[in-house]
């Protein structure tokens, strides 16, 4: 007699399985479902119980992960995500932004008013560190990238001829820094943030110095009219009182 078993990922799905198959009728054959039972072979040794490493449970936890995740099938004819992002080559040269740190925020907001012309720009990426001078831009939908690549695919920047095409999503942009890249990197941003801080002291500064030089010319002006006008009020009142 066959007795073939089941083996279910949850405790709760062999509950279902014997209040809903035990006794369940398969082409006039009733069925018998029952909780399997095992029993030891020998005696208990927790020494040579197996040890399981960190590194396997977190691969047994991703493998159970993997089985527990459901997405539904992509239709026919659906785009895949990766083809909302656009990858944009030669926008820049990396040595510039050693030279002029606020260029990656100039450029990053040229690309995104470009971009939305065609459509709603999600997210702007500049790989400053890339020798090919990459930008990564993710628009709303497949179509929107498509206009994107029309527009930018062999433009010119500058002197530099632009290349757009759709992220294969794989490729990876991002360059790793050194310890010292990055050091030197964080200087310059510092260094850059404190000149602009310094640029706005000037600035509300030279607006205070304005202020005061109208203001003081302002009341210079004002003061020999004012002294002509009480000695022309009090004039016109002795003259009143002569005449009375």
């Amino acid at each position: 007699m066959n007795q073939p078993s089941a083996i279910y990922l949850n405790v709760e799905s062999v509950e279902l399985a014997l209040n809903v198959l035990d006794g369940y009728d398969v082409r006039g054959n009733k069925i018998k479902v029952e909780r399997a039972e095992f029993q030891m072979r020998g005696e208990y040794n927790p020494a040579l119980k197996p040890r399981v490493r960190k590194h396997e449970k977190e691969k047994m936890k991703k493998i159970q992960e993997k089985l527990f995740d459901w997405r539904p099938e992509r239709m026919r004819g659906e785009r895949g995500k990766h083809e909302k992002v656009v990858i944009i080559k030669n926008f820049f040269d990396p040595s510039l932004f050693d030279r002029e740190v606020h260029l990656i925020i100039d450029y990053q907001n040229d690309i995104r008013d470009e971009c939305n012309k065609c459509g709603t720009v999600r997210k702007v990426i500049v790989y400053d560190r890339h020798p090919e001078g990459v930008v990564q831009v993710t628009m709303a939908d497949p179509d929107e990238a498509d206009l994107v690549i029309k527009l930018m695919n062999g433009r010119f920047f500058g002197e530099r001829k632009l290349t757009a095409e759709t992220w294969d999503g794989k490729t990876k942009y991002k360059i790793d820094e050194s310890e010292t890249d990055k050091t030197e990197r964080v200087q310059k941003w510092e260094s850059f943030l404190e000149t602009g801080e310094e640029a706005k002291k000037d600035i509300t500064t030279d607006e205070v110095k304005s202020t005061e030089t109208e203001t003081i010319s302002s009341s210079s002006t004002e003061g020999p009219v004012a002294e002509e006008q009480q000695q022309s009020e009090s004039d016109n009142v002795e003259a009143e009182i002569e005449s009375s």
